[in-house]
C-alpha cells in the first residue's frame, strides 16, 4: 500500500532555524556562564563574578608589566573599575567588549566569551572608555546591545575605565557589599605583590 506524506505544522524547514545574538545566549543561560546568580549577600554570587571579569583586565596588565594599580568604586547598584595599563587599542574597544571571541594559534576553531563580555551582556548599562596617548575610544551598551560609540581627545592617563550596572532582572534585589568586595581585592593584592588597589578611595592592604 502506497503511503503519502502530509505536511504538518511541525515540519522542519528553513523557518525552523532560530539563532541568538551573542548577548541573548548569555542572558537566556546566565548560570552556564557565571554559576549562581544571587543578590550579593554571598561572595560567590554572580555580581561578583561580573566584577572579577573586569578586574581581570587590570591584573593582566599589571602582570605583563603595564600599570602599577587600579581603583574600584562600588555602590549598591553599580561598580566602576579604572586601571592604568596600556588601554584597549582604540579601534578594538567594541570588539573587545562584545561578541564572540574566535580562537587563534593552535585552536583557531575555538570560540569563547571573554569575562568582560559576559559582564556587558548581563548588565543593564555598561560603559567602557579606553585612554591611549591623548585619545579616548568609548562605547555605551544596554544589555549588551551597542547604543553609542566614539573617539575623542582626552587628558586622561592611559588605561581603561569601565562602569556597569548589573541587570536587576537577572539579579533580583541585588546590592554590592563593600566588605565582600574588600576581601576579594585583598586576595588579589596578596597574590600580586606590588599591585596597588584602592576601594572607594581607600588603599586596600595586602593582608587581613
Amino acid at each position: 500500500m502506497e503511503q503519502t506524506h502530509k505536511l504538518t505544522k511541525d515540519q522542519f524547514d528553513d523557518n525552523s532555524i532560530k539563532t541568538l545574538e551573542w548577548n541573548e545566549h548569555i542572558q537566556k543561560r546566565p548560570e552556564m556562564y557565571i554559576g549562581q546568580l544571587g543578590d550579593g549577600t554571598d561572595p560567590e554570587d554572580g555580581i561578583y563574578t561580573l566584577l572579577k571579569g573586569v578586574i581581570a583586565l587590570a591584573v593582566d596588565e599589571f602582570q605583563k608589566g603595564y600599570g602599577k594599580g587600579f581603583s574600584v568604586e562600588v555602590k549598591e547598584d553599580y561598580a566602576i573599575i579604572r586601571n592604568y595599563g596600556r588601554g584597549i587599542p582604540l579601534d578594538s574597544v567594541v570588539s573587545a567588549t562584545s561578541g564572540i571571541s574566535v580562537g587563534i594559534g593552535a585552536n583557531p576553531k575555538d570560540v569563547s566569551v571573554h569575562p568582560v563580555k559576559m559582564t556587558n551582556a548581563l548588565s543593564l548599562d555598561f560603559y567602557v572608555a579606553s585612554y591611549r596617548d591623548g585619545e579616548c575610544s568609548w562605547a555605551k551598551y544596554a544589555k549588551g546591545d551597542l547604543l553609542e560609540k566614539g573617539i575623542e581627545k582626552t587628558s586622561e592617563d592611559n588605561g581603561t575605565y569601565i562602569k556597569f550596572v548589573p541587570n536587576p532582572n537577572v539579579f533580583p534585589g541585588y546590592a554590592f557589599q563593600e566588605g565582600i568586595v574588600k576581601e576579594l581585592l585583598q586576595r588579589i593584592a596578596r597574590q600580586n605583590k606590588g599591585l596597588s588597589i584602592s576601594l572607594n578611595g581607600t588603599l586596600v592592604p595586602d593582608s587581613f
